[in-house]
């Protein structure tokens, strides 16, 4: 049995959040949202954080000063262990660069490490502000599209992806695993095969790992911290994802080479780290385990109810179980529907809040993105909303 509620259904209406926000869905998306539709777009979770963290953050505030914050021994131990202990990755406490948020740590690699119009390596269909932050600073976006099959099965074109390295403009890839939105997890030796590649032709490799505590039970994960060729890696680290704390926006990059931890301080300057960001991340990570065994496995279940259910009652659309994230992608080419119309239909039929794939992409194009990180029975509403909607079609 549960030490925790993964079955608490909580309103998060009038929070500010914004899944629940219908005027920034409406602006985003051009989507209606009702008084009883279900978001299941936006990557965080419908689950309650840890108790330990929402504690961690009421002890902190009952000090009734919240001041300028230096980050204490424990919050460095908490990264360090936690990471050892999941994921037998050895990092040192100068290795750690805070950053407010992954998002923006990718700017601001963007800005440190290139220039205005040299070439960036992405792989879609992938997190779209990758190639939205790229365009903002005005580098060129490379795509190394994925290869898909008939299955819809995903692979590295690595012929591509060589070729673009070669080319003297490029310099940075951004890579993503557990990749979003197509939840595979990279094996070792892909990993290690494009390592090798970008230090050959000098090219930075941002890896967003971000994701990495949550995966399938019978999945495996390794950072590409633990492999060679990393004088030119950056690996992206979260305690966001994994306990739902995305709205506070904290990211701890991993970096060996201390000529790039200069560069990078050099642009950025100092960042300040919250007193409530510092704490929460030690309750997370040295006080919240159990707590992330205990939601990857109703992860586990909500995905097997999905494969099923999906299989019984809605066989026209392809999906694939995620090996890592708690987001699932939909394959609905077979409706034959415009991606405007269909998630329109979604909308204002099923009331459901879904992402088009062509958000991540070209190569997303027919595919929705729907974030599965919800009580089990939102998720059998979600479900028999879209089976009403879409039996006849």
């Amino acid at each position: 049995m549960s030490n925790y509620t993964f079955d608490q259904v909580i309103d998060r209406n009038h929070t500010g959040a914004a899944k629940t926000s219908a005027e920034l869905i409406m602006d985003h998306f051009n989507l209606n949202y009702y008084d009883d539709t279900i978001s299941m777009w936006v990557a965080d979770m419908d689950f309650a954080c840890p108790p330990a963290v929402i504690e961690s953050i009421k002890t902190r505030a009952d000090k009734l000063i919240i001041g300028y914050t230096k980050p204490v021994n424990a919050y460095h131990d908490s990264i360090i262990n936690w990471y050892q202990r999941r994921h037998r990755m050895n990092l040192q406490k100068d290795w750690l660069v805070f950053s407010n948020g992954t998002v923006s740590a990718i700017r601001n690699s963007l800005r440190s490490f290139t220039a205005e119009g040299n070439g960036v390596i992405i792989q879609p269909p992938v997190y779209y502000p990758f190639e939205r932050e790229i365009q903002d600073t005005k580098r060129t976006v490379l795509r190394n599209n994925l290869i898909r099959d008939e299955e819809n099965n995903y692979q590295i074109d690595f012929e591509d992806f060589e070729a673009k390295c070669k080319n003297p403009n490029t310099k940075m890839f951004i890579y993503c695993n557990p990749h979003n939105p197509i939840g595979k997890i990279w094996p070792a030796e892909d990993t290690a095969k494009l390592l090798a590649i970008c230090e050959a032709h000098d090219v930075l490799f941002f890896a967003d790992e971000i994701h990495c505590d949550l995966i399938r039970s019978d999945a495996h994960f390794e950072s590409a911290l633990n492999l060679t060729n990393d004088k030119n890696l950056i690996v992206a680290t979260a305690v966001n994802k994994t306990f739902n704390v995305a709205g506070m926006h904290i990211t701890n990059l991993v970096i060996k080479n201390e000529a790039l931890r200069e560069q990078l301080a050099g642009f950025t300057g100092s960042i300040g780290l919250s007193p409530f960001a510092m704490e929460a991340t030690i309750a997370a990570y040295d006080k919240s385990e159990d707590w992330v065994v205990e939601l990857n496995k109703t992860l586990d279940d909500n995905l097997a109810y999905l494969d099923e259910f999906i299989k019984e009652k809605l066989p026209k659309i392809k999906f694939n179980k995620p090996a890592g994230t708690y987001l699932t992608w939909l394959d609905f080419n077979a409706y034959g529907m415009e991606e405007k119309k269909l998630l329109s239909v979604i909308a204002d039929e099923a009331h459901l809040i879904l992402e088009g794939g062509s958000m991540f992409g070209e190569a997303g194009t027919g595919f929705i993105r729907m974030n599965i990180s919800c009580p089990k029975q939102v998720l059998v509403e979600a479900l028999n909303r879209l089976e009403k909607t879409f039996a006849n079609r």
